[in-house]
């Protein structure tokens, strides 16, 4: 799950320093840039993107969008403030915080956004009444002093406000809008003064998931207030040269992947693009053709295995090797920005198998006392999405190696719901005919932590990746496309391992009906247990439980070695 370090930063004793160049460079503005709504389309914008809601794929997202629109106008906007709690020992206290603040405004984005694209007034008002509530019961973040533990999540409220602020802005009268520029810019200055011209927040070394986090969601209210609030280009300045000088250089890994994990390249992507996209719009900088090459979608690309449908997700569901709120509803809406940004039919391809695009992604973790995790990217679906672009595959690799994160895929083709397998350190995940077939997590087996990919090979007919652990046992997993996986495995101890789905045992023989069948070939499976795995959502370490609300039960498998310590698996796809 998000882990949500505490930090604790002394302020710089060269702020004053960072704060004069902060103002060093000029930006090309005019009016019409500056005019509400600005940061993700304009007024001239709306006749156009309300007209799509009746056409193709546009009209499938709005199905989508306008379904959780109407879920959100159920809920009852927030009428108190969840004061930071000390000491916080299970992480009870940051958890409520981050979530809430989460939750309320992608609540009030999505109104906001659904208010935009139909220009019905029931949408405005909710959005209206929302964004006030917001300002109102978290403006207290404004009074105390500023840190790591509390910027993750008070940053998102900025730009949660920020957007609903520019899209929703004639719904406001100019009482209310006062009142809300008047809190971003006491928390906004707040966290400028005392958080991001610290020498650690303005460093190269804040470059990963939490800086952009951060730095974007500063960098959205900033854009939202130009003009408007003197204190907003200077943090607009100290964003861009942030997004320039680090962010965008060193965010992710030479070869692609992100070092936290490739949940948070979906979340890195994300928030890229949510300060970039409005950063051209508004002042004409354009960072996405001069940082083209930092905007690689390999890890999505090499992970994505299968088709997504709304409702609550399953680890490894869509996306192989990734927690259950990081699936393919996760992914998708960076794919179609990436298809339209940079023409890549790829992406187009991979974005439209995920059938929840345009949805409130309402998570399975909620916290025990019932703050939901939810995120708001069915607007931005919406927006991004460019029918024009082509969905398909042509000749793209079908096989990766991230060696910074001791990564390998190998995928069979760009069918929906083929063969695709993964190894990440100590888990192997193989997914075929729709669902994981084989999930082997590291924390099953202490001892294989220590995996190391020693190379990954691929022919065209014949792919392989070759691993070896701090034992020395060995692992080999062979892809014999179109349609066939043999895994190699040296060890001396019972391999134990689950799956989804509810396939059908027989001897060594499992059988996902008309979809999948997996076979041991050597060694011997010694006991099956169709509801043998039951995961428990936890955050913080393990140390805080979750509320799940679709809580599983999956089959698990017990597999003992031959007289040779030797185990092959092979994995035929049946369609």
């Amino acid at each position: 799950m998000i882990l949500i370090r505490a930090r604790w930063f002394a302020t710089s004793l060269f702020s004053g320093v960072i704060l004069a160049l902060s103002v060093s460079r000029c930006f090309s503005l005019s009016e019409t840039n500056l005019a509400h709504p600005r940061l993700y389309f304009r007024q001239s914008d709306l006749p156009q993107l309300r007209d799509l809601r009746n056409h193709g794929l546009h009209k499938k997202i709005w199905h989508n969008l306008r379904e959780s629109a109407d879920w959100c106008l159920t809920r009852a906007p927030r009428k108190a403030w969840i004061a930071p709690v000390s000491p916080d020992p299970n992480y009870e206290n940051l958890y409520d915080r981050f979530y809430a603040i989460m939750g309320d405004l992608a609540v009030t984005e999505h109104l906001a956004f659904a208010y935009a694209f139909s220009g019905e007034k029931r949408y405005g008002e909710a959005a209206r009444q929302w964004t006030l509530a917001s300002c109102r019961a978290w403006q207290h973040e404004a009074d105390g002093e500023p840190d790591g533990a509390k910027a993750y999540a008070v940053m998102r409220l900025l730009k949660g406000l920020a957007v609903a602020y520019d899209i929703a802005y004639d719904r406001f009268p100019e009482s209310e809008r006062e009142e809300i520029r008047e809190i971003l810019r006491r928390i906004g200055e707040k966290y400028y003064r005392g958080y991001f011209t610290t020498v650690t927040i303005a460093g190269p070394d804040f470059h990963t998931h939490h800086a952009i986090v951060e730095w974007s969601s500063f960098g959205i209210a900033a854009l939202a207030l130009l003009n408007e609030v003197p204190e907003a280009k200077g943090w607009l300045e100290a964003t861009t040269r942030k997004f320039e000088q680090h962010l965008l250089p060193t965010g992710l890994a030479a070869d692609g992947a992100q070092v936290e994990g490739a949940t948070f390249w979906a979340s890195t992507m994300q928030y890229r693009i949510f300060f970039m996209d409005p950063l051209r719009r508004v002042t004409g900088r354009d960072l996405f053709g001069k940082f083209g090459t930092a905007m690689n979608a390999d890890v999505a690309l090499a992970s994505i295995a299968a088709r997504n449908h709304p409702g609550p997700g399953q680890s490894h569901q869509s996306v192989i090797l990734e927690p259950s709120y990081g699936q393919l509803d996760y992914y998708a809406p960076v794919l179609l920005f990436l298809a339209r940004e940079y023409r890549r039919p790829i992406c187009q391809h991979l974005a439209l198998w995920d059938e929840s695009l345009g949805c409130i992604q309402r998570t399975r973790f909620i916290t025990p006392h019932g703050e939901p995790l939810l995120f708001e990217l069915g607007g931005y679906a919406f927006l991004w999405c460019d029918a024009s672009v082509p969905a398909k595959p042509g000749d793209e690799k079908l096989s990766w190696s991230f060696p910074s994160v001791n990564e390998a895929y190998l995928r069979a083709s760009w069918k929906p719901d083929g063969l695709l397998i993964g190894v990440r350190k100590g888990e192997l995940v193989v997914h075929a005919g729709g669902q994981p077939v084989l999930i082997d997590p590291v924390d099953w087996r202490e001892p294989a932590a220590g995996i190391h990919i020693k190379g990954v090979k691929d022919n065209g007919s014949l792919a392989s990746i070759q691993c070896t652990n701090s034992m020395g046992e060995a692992i080999a997993v062979e892809l014999h496309r179109p349609g066939r996986i043999l895994i190699r495995r040296h060890l001396k101890d019972d391999w134990q391992w689950s799956c989804q789905g509810s396939p059908v045992h027989t001897g060594n023989t499992l059988t996902w009906k008309r979809s999948a069948r997996l076979r041991v070939l050597s060694g011997e499976i010694i006991n099956w247990e169709p509801a043998g795995y039951a995961p428990i959502l936890s955050v913080g370490f393990g140390k805080l439980k979750m509320a799940d609300p679709a809580p599983m039960a999956f089959p698990r498998c017990t597999i003992r070695p031959d007289p040779n310590d030797e185990i092959v698996i092979e994995v035929t796809a049946l369609r």
